[in-house]
């Protein structure tokens, strides 16, 4: 069987692995929510990653396009831009991808080489562009918090209301026994 092949005839299982393992980088209260919420609205984070997987995974291996992977990818990217995750693991679903592929080879027995570096060849495209969107994300938001900062509403947006700063800032008065 070539590469290609298995990554037609076994789209659902590969899908709902990396699915599945792309949901297990959260912490494990949330990991455990975002894999059994089927519901959008109720789970858009879980909702986001497996649109957004199966979108691109039917790009690049069913229609053989890396034209419309962007859009597929953006919102993904976005929620993951402004959780806690370092950028190596926010990005990280092109390699866990190769890892999902790899263990259905092995137990499929394919040996495609020439199948493989194709494979390989789109799941780096994968990482680049997320890579791309991950940091233009970053760049949106730090300048954000860079206008909030230049026009006051930071204070608004950081603590509360401005009276309630200012008692913060304002100096203690200490009270002295009579």
């Amino acid at each position: 069987m070539l590469l290609a092949e298995l990554l037609v005839d076994r789209k659902g299982e590969i899908l709902d692995s990396w699915v599945d393992q792309v949901l297990t980088t959260y912490p494990e209260d949330g990991s455990r929510f975002f894999k059994k919420e089927k519901d959008q609205f109720a789970n858009p984070v879980g909702y986001a990653v497996k649109s957004s997987l199966w979108a691109v995974y039917a790009l690049l291996f069913e229609k053989n396009e890396t034209e419309g992977i962007v859009v597929c990818l953006d919102q993904m990217v976005r929620i993951r831009a402004v959780q806690t995750f370092n950028p190596s693991e926010a990005v990280s679903m092109a390699y866990i991808l190769k890892r999902v592929v790899k263990d259905f080879c092995r137990k499929d027995n394919v040996a495609d080489l020439e199948g493989w570096h194709a494979f390989e060849e789109k799941a780096d495209i994968l990482a680049y562009t997320m890579f791309d969107l991950y940091v233009a994300s970053r760049e949106r938001l730090y300048q954000t918090r860079i206008a909030e900062i230049k026009s006051g509403n930071h204070i608004t947006t950081d603590g509360g209301c401005p009276s309630k700063l200012m008692d913060k800032m304002a100096p203690k008065a200490e009270l002295k026994p009579l």
